[in-house]
C-alpha cells in the first residue's frame, strides 16, 4: 500500500526517466520516474503516518502484548549450535592463514563479512538475538571468570569503540577481504574477548562489552522474540523499542553510530563523495586518513542533527525534561531506520554474494577439493530483478520511518503523559524521519562508481 502511494505520485507527475545503481552491482537501472519524485512520495508517505498515527492512536499508549512461551527448551540443540560455532570460527581462521588468500576462493570472508555480518544481523532484528548464545569465544572461556563489577561510568563505550572499529575495518581498511587479515581480527577479536570476560564475567562482558552483542541485542529488540528466566517467548514484532527504560550517552552514540556507518558505507562510492575526498588527496592527504575521517565527520554529523531536533522536541513540548533526557529517551525510536538500512543497503550482497558459500563449503581453504559436490557451483546473477529491487529498497526505507514515527509516537506519550504536549513534541520529530527518508532514499539511488558492499 505505502509502495502504491509513491508509484501513484510518480505517475501523475512523471515526466523523464531518471538512473540509479543497484548497491553491490554496479549495473545502471533506469527509474520509470525521476528520483526526485521517489523522495517526494517517500516523505509523503511518511508525513501522512504521521497524521494516522496521531488520529487513530489513544489518548494514553500502555505498551501490553502477549507472550506465547515456546513449549520446547532444547539444551541438546543449544549445545549443538554452540559446537557448530566454535568449529566455524577455528575453520575460518584455518582458512584464513594457510588457504588461497583471494576473497573469492577463501571461505573467510564470505564466512565473516556475508553470512556473519549481514546474515547475523538480518536474524537478529527479525527473530532474536542468536548471537549471545553461540557466540563460540563465550562457549571457550566461559569457565575464566572473576566477576568484578562493571563500573557504571563505562556504560558500552568498550563495545561502541570495537563497533567503531568493525566498521572502520569493513568500510575504510584495505585489506578488508584479505583472509589471513581477517584471521588475525578474528584472533585479535578472541584475545578481547578472552580478557573481558576473565574480569567481568561472560554476562556482564556481553552486556556492555563484545560490540557485537550489543548491536544485536539493540537490533533484537525489534524482533518476534524475546528471552526471559531460560525461556523464549513469541511476541509482536516492535514491542521490544517501547521500554520506558532510557538510553545512556554511550548507548545512544551507539545507536546513533549504526546509523551513520551504513549512510557512510552508501555515501562513500557516489560521484558526490568522490569529488568531496579528491579534494584532500590531491593535497596529499593519505586516502585511509580522508576515509577514517569521512567516517567520524558522518557520525558527528547525526549527532549534531539529533541533538538540534532534540532541543526543538524540548521547545516544543515545553516539558520538565532536559535535553540530554530527551535525546536518550527517543533515540531507540532510530532502531526501526537502521535496520531498514542495513537490510536496504545489503540484501544484493546477502543473496547474490553470498552464494558463494554454496561451493565454498566444499573447498574451503582453496585447496581445489570437493567435499559435497558443490564446487563448481556458478552464482546466478538474475536471481534478484534489479527494477523489482530498488522499489523494495525504497519501500523498506520508507516502512522504516513510518515504524520510527509510531515508535516516537508511543515515547512521546510515555514521556509527557499529556497527548497535546507528546503531539507537539513530534513535529520536529517528523522533520527529521522526513530528513532521514529523503537522504537515505538519495544515497540509494547515486551512481556507484567502485564495487560496493
Amino acid at each position: 500500500m505505502k509502495a502504491r502511494t509513491i508509484f501513484l505520485l510518480g505517475g501523475l507527475l512523471a515526466c523523464m526517466p531518471s538512473v540509479a545503481y543497484a548497491h553491490g552491482f554496479g549495473q545502471r537501472i533506469d527509474l520509470p520516474i525521476p528520483l526526485q519524485l521517489y523522495m517526494i512520495g517517500g516523505a509523503a508517505t511518511v508525513v501522512v503516518s504521521f497524521l494516522l498515527i496521531s488520529l487513530l492512536s489513544k489518548a494514553k499508549e500502555e505498551v501490553r502484548y502477549r507472550r506465547i512461551k515456546v513449549p520446547f527448551k532444547s539444551s541438546l540443540l543449544t549445545r549443538v549450535l554452540k559446537v557448530f560455532f566454535v568449529f566455524a570460527i577455528f575453520l575460518v581462521i584455518a582458512a584464513g592463514l594457510v588457504g588461497a588468500q583471494g576473497a573469492a576462493f577463501n571461505i573467510a570472508p564470505t564466512a565473516v563479512w556475508i553470512l556473519f555480518g549481514v546474515g547475523m544481523t538480518y536474524f537478529s532484528a527479525f527473530v532474536g538475538n542468536l548471537w549471545e548464545v553461540v557466540n563460540p569465544w563465550g562457549t571457550i572461556f566461559a569457565w575464566f571468570k572473576r566477576n568484578r563489577p562493571w563500573p557504571k561510568n563505562f556504560g558500552v563505550w568498550p563495545a561502541f569503540f570495537l563497533f567503531f572499529t568493525y566498521r572502520w575495518i569493513e568500510n575504510v581498511y584495505p585489506h578488508a577481504s584479505r583472509p589471513a587479515s581477517l584471521s588475525f581480527i578474528i584472533l585479535i577479536y578472541g584475545i578481547i574477548s578472552f580478557v573481558g570476560i576473565y574480569i567481568f564475567g561472560k554476562d556482564t562482558w556481553f552486556r556492555y562489552g563484545d560490540p557485537f552483542n550489543v548491536f544485536f541485542r539493540f537490533l533484537s529488540r525489534f524482533s518476534v522474540t524475546e528471552g526471559s528466566g531460560g525461556h523464549v517467548f513469541v511476541r509482536p514484532p516492535v514491542v521490544g523499542i517501547l521500554t520506558k527504560q532510557a538510553a545512556g550517552p554511550s548507548e545512544m552514540i551507539f545507536v546513533l553510530f549504526m546509523l551513520a556507518s551504513i549512510a557512510f558505507d552508501g555515501a562513500k562510492v557516489t560521484p558526490a563523495w568522490y569529488s568531496v575526498s579528491s579534494l584532500f588527496t590531491k593535497l596529499g592527504t593519505p586516502v585511509l586518513l580522508v576515509q577514517t575521517g569521512g567516517l567520524v565527520f558522518v557520525l558527528l554529523a547525526f549527532l549534531v542533527v539529533y541533538l538540534l531536533f532534540t532541543w526543538l522536541v524540548k521547545k516544543f513540548s515545553r516539558g520538565p525534561q532536559s535535553v540530554a533526557e530527551l535525546a536518550y529517551r527517543f533515540v531507540f525510536s532510530l532502531l526501526p531506520i537502521a535496520i531498514a538500512y542495513e537490510v536496504a543497503h545489503f540484501i544484493t550482497l546477502f543473496f547474490i554474494e553470498g552464494q558463494r558459500i554454496i561451493y565454498l563449503v566444499s573447498d574451503p581453504f582453496g585447496f581445489g577439493w570437493n567435499l559435497f559436490g558443490t564446487a563448481d557451483y556458478a552464482i546466478n546473477y538474475q536471481i534478484i530483478n534489479l527494477k523489482n529491487l530498488w522499489h523494495w529498497q525504497v519501500a523498506l526505507i520508507v516502512a522504516g520511518h513510518i515504524v520510527a514515527v509510531y515508535v516516537a509516537h508511543v515515547l512521546a506519550m510515555q514521556t509527557f503523559g499529556q497527548r497535546k504536549e507528546a503531539m507537539r513534541s513530534q513535529y520536529p520529530m517528523l522533520v527529521l524521519m522526513v530528513i532521514y527518508t529523503v537522504t537515505s532514499l538519495w544515497i540509494i539511488a547515486q551512481p556507484i562508481l567502485v564495487g560496493g558492499g
